[in-house]
């Protein structure tokens, strides 16, 4: 019995170190408690949001889920030493009596032993428990350092994330104004400026997403700050231009496509761990796309050719998951 519980322990303990590492420096993909953690409290604060229409709601997640995450981590740790050190009776010893430890206080020294504050009050028996006393510490040196790093990088993720929100919704607030405001002399050649700047930045927001998940759920209440409408809308944008102008540059036409093509490596990223295409795509009014002299095909030529996209469907679920309508990201 003894064996069973130090095992569950040990398996505990491994299940969290392996959840902390794939999350924080895997660059991939979250561990498997993060994941269930996040898409609960995510999908149960998206449930709420449709309900009540409180995008306050959304907004809470993403902290939340950061710090119950490290909470969720030092508590399993926690227990998984805890179980160690109860599996036996001379496991945890009290120097001033001379006695052995009950489970409480065998709570109390991993408790000490892991955040390594080393008050003392408890030691660890000979041998063996004096190793895993050692390993313990360590262990819980580890996991703080890494999540404290790990918040420092969302943070600074989450900033640079609305950073380029703004950005893009300065060049127009529809996909039809981006259009418009930025046609020039019909060329497009200053959209194209604007675009070829912001491609490396959509490019390390994407890979941003991709090394830190928790933060597709740090949501912004303002569409003006929300980068999944900005990054939909600019999207839409060059679509348009790409497909209804046949006139373009061959400097310009390639600016624009190497947007898109970073655009559509973001929505690679969300396919990966966050979103799954929608069976779906509501219908394009013909009238929320522009009409201007540098396009010379009809709208609704070019509306049939962006509901024909496979990428739409991707989009109208980034859009959806993070509490934005279809219909409002066009006007």
């Amino acid at each position: 019995m003894s064996t069973f519980i130090a095992l569950s322990g040990f398996v505990l303990v491994g299940l969290v170190i392996h959840d902390a590492v794939q999350t924080t420096l895997s660059a991939s993909r979250s561990g498997p408690i993060t994941r269930l953690l996040g898409r609960f409290a995510w999908f149960t604060a998206l449930w709420l949001y449709r309900r009540f229409s409180r995008h306050g709601l959304l907004q809470a997640v993403g902290p939340w889920v950061t710090v119950g995450l490290l909470s969720v981590w030092m508590g399993l740790v926690w227990l998984g030493w805890w179980l160690v050190f109860n599996s036996h009776e001379t496991a945890v010893f009290h120097p001033g009596s001379g006695t052995y430890a009950n489970p409480l206080e065998r709570l109390y020294f991993v408790g000490y032993t892991i955040t390594t504050l080393g008050y003392g009050d408890f030691v660890a028996g000979t041998g063996r428990w004096q190793v895993f006393a050692v390993l313990a510490a360590a262990n819980g040196f580890f996991l703080l350092t890494l999540a404290v790093t790990y918040i420092l990088s969302v943070m600074s993720a989450v900033v640079q994330k609305r950073q380029l929100a703004l950005s893009i919704h300065a060049l127009g607030s529809t996909p039809a104004a981006i259009v418009q405001c930025l046609e020039g002399e019909g060329d497009f050649s200053e959209l194209a400026e604007q675009a070829d700047s912001l491609k490396s930045t959509i490019i390390s927001v994407g890979q941003q997403h991709l090394a830190y998940p928790i933060l597709h759920y740090y949501h912004q209440g303002y569409a003006e700050q929300a980068l999944p409408v900005a990054l939909f809308r600019f999207y839409q944008a060059l679509a348009i231009i790409c497909h209804g102008s046949t006139s373009l540059s061959s400097s310009v036409r390639f600016k624009l496509q190497a947007t898109l093509f970073s655009l559509e490596n973001f929505l690679m990223v969300l396919s990966h761990d966050f979103v799954r295409p929608a069976r779906d795509v509501p219908g394009i009014d013909a009238s929320w796309l522009p009409s201007t002299t540098g396009l010379d095909k009809p709208r609704e030529e070019i509306r049939d050719y962006l509901e024909g996209l496979e990428s739409q469907r991707v989009w109208h679920a980034y859009l959806e998951k993070d509490g934005w309508e279809w219909r409002t990201s066009w006007e």
